[in-house]
């Protein structure tokens, strides 16, 4: 039978528990070691080595690590009387490369965790229990099966445990079933075996808390035997998958890979059929060419980039815990959003109070004083004395309530201890100038009638200054309204009619139909003191007063966050455990729900085939009362559509799904330790509006990866034609793999990086998701780098052919053909920061940050070419005046060139408006 539904007796005698006495220490110790501490088990830890080895698994950095292979060879093959750096300078600078992209990412990765470890709390750090005959406070991870434990208001739950004796009892269950609610709970209730989670009365579990009463309890279960246990078994069951930027960079990086063998293999085939040469200089030559077709820098760029935004990121309040999920939320064309805690504060706040037939809107948010009660015509109630109505209304939410509120002096953020809806009565009653503190100071409490599920209302009475015996009462509408005979009005006490009962009743329902659960506020003046612990006394005869009507509101900024995904043509679905109506009105408040949306609740999914899911999914905009393996099957609904998901959430029933996603976007916060541990990243701030921030900084980083991403190849295409076009003339000394690799890196690098770093564009958000199957770069983006290629590689090339052909002019020519390569690249980058305007129309016309990297990578090279100590190791020569202004000549030559591609492509558009034109060509889709 199941635990909730096994008769107590039957249960203690199984777990060998006594409520009196608890376990013995020595039973303790013997259950400890059977079943383990009462922790969840915790994933094993990649040791350090094999995350920095994870670093080198890119394609293009095992093709660098082969490259540095034959470049030993070929050293060990040279000359002994040469130096060892000019025996070994290529592969020692090839090395050096591919350790400083394994170190940035590395340690980039290292930092995100440290951050995220620095936000882990325990969820329940303590337990009292009764052992031995006492009780006694322990560590939860020390709590066993059989244990006896104490429960009251404010206390996490320490394991899964049966309850044996309950007063007034409710625990806050959302982190497990999504429920923004309070959970009564009762130790005789029947439960059914098949019960759900929601509806076992009779249990309470790990990872929720105790917002109202006390109990005692018998643990059932600890670890990973839990519910949450379960939930982290399902977990396991989900596999890591690739980000989309980590599959396009995988898909590009073969191809690069594949043709850098070509190209070396034809070359090398090339040089062994024309003969004359030994096969060390082919097999350097080949390096040398697959060296220059290599991208070097696009790893560490692409590291250093995603490095950089996951910084600016951190700063907002995200913290990314994988380098690629920064870029992946920018691809993301759904969000899927868990309501309580992250659409909505989880914070209890009353919206509208109905008093004396007036309405007054509650502004303010949460537990924070700072709101106010207004008139219907927008007046402040303070602004002139309170209505005696009103005022009691007031006094009885203050009064009927056990709950604290807690001001937390370091953040300034309010905090109720005890009951989420009676810290929403507090904070109205103080927004009123009813303070508890006030109010009280005039009342003495004589007795209590709790709330419990069957009774569905509360009484304290109280003796106030006059020396009157006063019962303050609240409850449910349906249960109060008939035990009421008069109701309080502007004009003093009225009998309460017929006609304003339906009245009451109307307003009710209203305030129910905005989602807004309905509390009637009561008094009753008249007691006898001899029958004041008699509940059939104290709540009969009763005064009506008023209705409040209460919510767990949107968190401030998320309507602007959901119509700003909306209009960047992202899908935002709410994936929530709470009641379908409550999921709807939040929906509408924050502008999610539109005409012709879908609200499917988890009963509806649950009578769903896969096929009847994925035909409905399109529209679906809610899906209510849902468990963690519905959760999970809405993600893959989503995924099987080709979406790319982003799955926010913040408790544990949430982690599944935040696994499953393409990106799991997890509340730092207020979220639990499960749900962070699943996700990709973490919202430090709670706030979802950092999502919209997040999604723009993803987009700005793909767009600026294509921008570098051209760039490089642009320049790599240039050595690429050179050194191909140079091979074939046997008398032309071609590059050295260190200078192509100085090229590569050493200038070329600092630029990528500038515009790695460029700022968003302001319309990014304007622009649709792109889409999943589009690669890196188009076919007109590989155009364009052939195109520039070309002029860039048929320069350096014209510099041999106008070079005497003698073997010390050669060598002169080689010289100068490396400042060329090294200098034309720079100038290309001014007009890599867009792949459509003229660097004319661009504001600033010269990007502060690109201009120094440009500064930078000229001086570096410089250095290269004049110091005399280094020009045996690059194998360059003193320049004249006169060389000079040729190699700037044709450095320049890249900038017209490409600005009359952009002219030719800005009018092919512009013809393409007319109707039936064919659509335009571009030279670039980045930037």
């Amino acid at each position: 039978m199941a635990v909730h539904a096994e008769p107590v007796r039957e249960l203690l005698g199984r777990l060998g528990a006594s409520p009196a006495q608890g376990l013995s220490a020595a039973e303790v110790a013997r259950r400890r070691r059977e079943h383990g501490p009462n922790r969840l088990p915790e994933p094993p830890r990649v040791p350090g080595w094999r995350r920095l080895l994870a670093q080198l698994r890119d394609p293009l950095v095992l093709t660098l690590l082969g490259a540095a292979a034959v470049a030993v060879l070929v050293g060990m093959s040279e000359r002994p009387a040469a130096s060892l750096l000019e025996r070994f300078g290529d592969a020692i600078a090839i090395l050096l490369i591919v350790v400083m992209n394994a170190l940035i990412g590395f340690f980039q990765e290292r930092r995100a965790e440290a951050a995220l470890e620095a936000l882990q709390k325990l969820s329940a750090p303590s337990a009292r229990v009764r052992r031995e005959g006492r009780v006694q406070e322990v560590p939860a991870a020390e709590v066993v099966p059989g244990d006896i434990v104490e429960l009251e208001a404010g206390d996490a739950v320490p394991a899964d445990a049966r309850l044996l004796h309950t007063l007034d009892l409710a625990t806050e269950e959302s982190a497990l079933t999504g429920e923004s609610m309070p959970v009564g709970k009762d130790a005789a209730a029947p439960v059914a075996a098949d019960a759900p989670i929601a509806d076992q009365t009779t249990m309470v579990f790990t990872a929720t808390m105790v917002v109202r009463g006390k109990a005692r309890a018998v643990v059932t279960a600890t670890g990973a035997r839990t519910e949450l246990g379960s939930i982290g078994e399902l977990m396991r069951s989900v596999r890591d998958e690739k980000t989309p930027l980590e599959l396009r960079l995988q898909k590009f990086s073969k191809m690069i890979l594949w043709i850098c063998l070509g190209l070396s293999a034809a070359l090398m085939a090339w040089g062994l059929v024309r003969g004359g040469r030994a096969w060390h200089e082919l097999l350097l030559e080949a390096v040398s060419l697959a060296v220059a077709a290599i991208p070097e820098g696009l790893p560490a760029v692409t590291t250093i980039t995603l490095a950089l935004g996951m910084q600016r990121m951190a700063r907002r309040g995200a913290i990314v815990r994988r380098l690629p999920a920064v870029e992946t939320l920018g691809a993301a064309t759904v969000i899927c959003s868990d309501k309580t805690g992250t659409l909505t504060q989880n914070e209890m706040t009353v919206r509208e109070i109905y008093a004396a037939g007036h309405r007054y809107r509650v502004t303010g948010e949460g537990y924070d004083l700072g709101g106010d009660i207004l008139t219907e015509d927008g007046q402040s109630v303070l602004a002139a004395p309170l209505s005696e109505t009103l005022q009691q209304a007031l006094s009885v939410a203050a009064l009927c309530n056990n709950a604290e509120l807690e001001r937390n002096e370091a953040t300034g953020r309010w905090r109720v201890v005890g009951d989420p809806t009676e810290g929403a009565l507090l904070t109205v009653a103080a927004k009123g100038g009813c303070e508890r503190m006030s109010v009280s100071g005039s009342h003495i409490v004589l007795r209590e009638l709790p709330f419990d599920s069957d009774r569905q209302r509360m009484s304290v009475v109280t003796r106030d200054a006059q020396g009157r015996e006063v019962a303050h009462v609240k409850g449910s509408v349906d249960v109060l309204l008939p035990r009421c005979q008069t109701h309080r009005t502007d004009d003093g006490l009225r009998k309460l009619g017929a006609a304003e009962r339906e009245a009451i009743l109307g307003e009710a329902e209203r305030m129910s139909g905005q989602a807004l659960r309905v509390l009637c506020l009561c008094r009753h003046e008249q007691l006898d003191h001899a029958h004041i612990d008699e509940a059939e006394h104290v709540e009969r005869e009763l005064t009506f007063l008023g209705l409040v009507g209460m919510m767990d509101p949107p968190r401030p900024g998320v309507k602007q966050a959901v119509a700003t995904c909306a209009h960047a043509g992202i899908r935002a679905v709410m994936i929530t455990g709470d009641h379908k109506l409550t999921a709807t009105a939040v929906a509408r408040e924050i502008g999610l729900w539109q005409e012709g949306d879908l609200a499917i609740t988890g009963t509806e999914l649950g009578a769903m085939s896969d096929a009847e899911l994925d035909a409905r999914i399109g529209q679906a905009r809610i899906f209510a009362r849902t468990s963690p393996e519905q959760k999970l099957r809405i993600v893959r609904a989503l995924k099987r559509r080709g979406e790319v998901v982003a799955m926010t959430g913040d408790g544990v029933n949430d982690a599944p799904a935040l696994r499953e996603a393409h990106i799991g976007v997890a509340m730092g916060r207020g979220g639990t330790d499960v749900a962070r541990q699943a996700s990709d990243l973490v919202l430090a701030d709670d706030n979802f509006a950092t999502i919209v921030e997040a999604v723009r900084e993803g987009r700005a980083i793909f767009r600026n990866i294509q921008k570098f991403i051209f760039f490089l190849l642009s320049a790599n295409m240039g050595l690429v034609t050179a050194v191909f076009a140079v091979s074939f003339f046997g008398a032309w000394p071609p590059l050295t793999p260190l200078m192509i690799l100085w090229i590569n890196l050493v200038t070329n690098g600092l630029p990528a990086l500038a515009l790695g770093v460029d700022p968003p564009d302001r319309k990014l958000m304007d622009e649709p998701p792109r889409a999943a199957e589009d690669g890196l770069l188009g076919r007109r983006d590989l155009l364009g780098i052939a195109y520039v290629g070309v002029v860039m590689g048929g320069a350096a090339v014209a510099l041999y052919a106008l070079s005497p052909q003698d073997g010390p002019a050669l060598g002169r020519a080689r010289a100068l053909a490396f400042t060329l390569l090294a200098l034309s690249p720079l100038m290309h980058s001014l007009s890599c920061r867009s792949p459509r305007r003229s660097i004319l129309s661009l504001r600033p016309v010269l990007s502060a940050p690109l201009m120094a990297a440009v500064a930078a990578s000229t001086a570096i090279h410089l250095v290269a070419v004049l110091v005399p100590t280094l020009q045996p190791v690059f194998k360059t020569f003193p320049v004249t005046l006169a060389q000079w202004a040729l190699v700037l000549a044709l450095a320049a030559l890249v900038i017209p060139a490409v600005e009359l591609a952009k002219g030719v492509a800005r009018v092919r558009r512009r013809g393409a408006a007319a109707p039936g034109a064919a659509a335009p060509a571009r030279l670039s889709s980045s930037g």
